[in-house]
């Protein structure tokens, strides 16, 4: 009977310790949301630098392209119209008789980058830039509509103070599934879900531009001077 009962609390002291292990390696920490950004205070700012452009050009030809990049204390920052802001700068793609750029702000969780659109020819001269008017809240982001003219190559988000602080509450609206098990089968019952959302505009958040190609069909066009 003492050998069964060590036999049986060893293998009940095994079980725990295992169980024990398993749970320890199973806990992922995840990061909170970053909170809006209300101040800016970086005094390492410069000219805009060409070279730090991200590329709008898709590895093919496709109807939707998508290309982020944050605008945070990791991003470069510029003196803009007499003030400092970080930035993200992009590169237009060459061919853009067939493409139209949305360019703007994502919704993250608890923020919204407040955005300020600029666009640039070959030698970073401003070709020109958009008013608060004609900003507008498409699906997930907060941006300009706009398709590039034969002289501009670049285009960057920075940030915009005179929103910075301004709060954007939204619904968002969608359906959940859940099944439920009869007599004869299962059966899947559909439900509107709604949650009530609110985001802060901030100095810092994630700039994001989607490329829409209507002709996805045709030959790649040579760079252009």
């Amino acid at each position: 009977p003492n050998c069964c009962a060590r036999l049986v609390m060893r293998f009940v002291f095994a079980s725990v310790v295992t169980s024990g292990v398993v749970g320890l390696a199973g806990c992922v920490t995840v990061a909170p949301p970053a909170p809006a950004t209300l101040t800016f205070d970086r005094t390492d700012c410069t000219a805009v630098d060409l070279t730090k452009a991200v590329s709008l050009t898709p590895p093919k030809e496709q109807a939707v392209h998508y290309v982020s990049a944050p605008v945070d204390q990791t991003a470069p920052c510029a003196a803009l119209n007499g003030a400092y802001s970080a930035y993200a700068l992009f590169a237009i793609p060459d061919d853009t008789e067939d493409k139209t750029l949305t360019v703007g702000a994502y919704f993250e969780p608890l923020r919204i980058l407040s955005p300020a659109v600029t666009i640039f020819d070959a030698e970073g001269r401003i070709t020109r830039g958009f008013g608060s008017e004609e900003f507008m809240y498409r699906g997930m982001n907060y941006s300009v509509l706009f398709r590039p003219r034969a002289n501009e190559r670049f285009v960057m988000v920075s940030s915009d103070p005179s929103r910075v602080g301004q709060r954007y509450d939204s619904i968002s609206i969608g359906t959940s599934a859940t099944t439920a098990y009869t007599g004869y089968g299962t059966a899947t019952i559909v439900s509107g879900v709604d949650s009530a959302q609110s985001r802060v505009f901030s100095y810092d958040g994630l700039a994001q531009v989607t490329v829409n190609d209507a002709d996805t069909k045709e030959e790649a066009a040579a760079p252009r001077p």
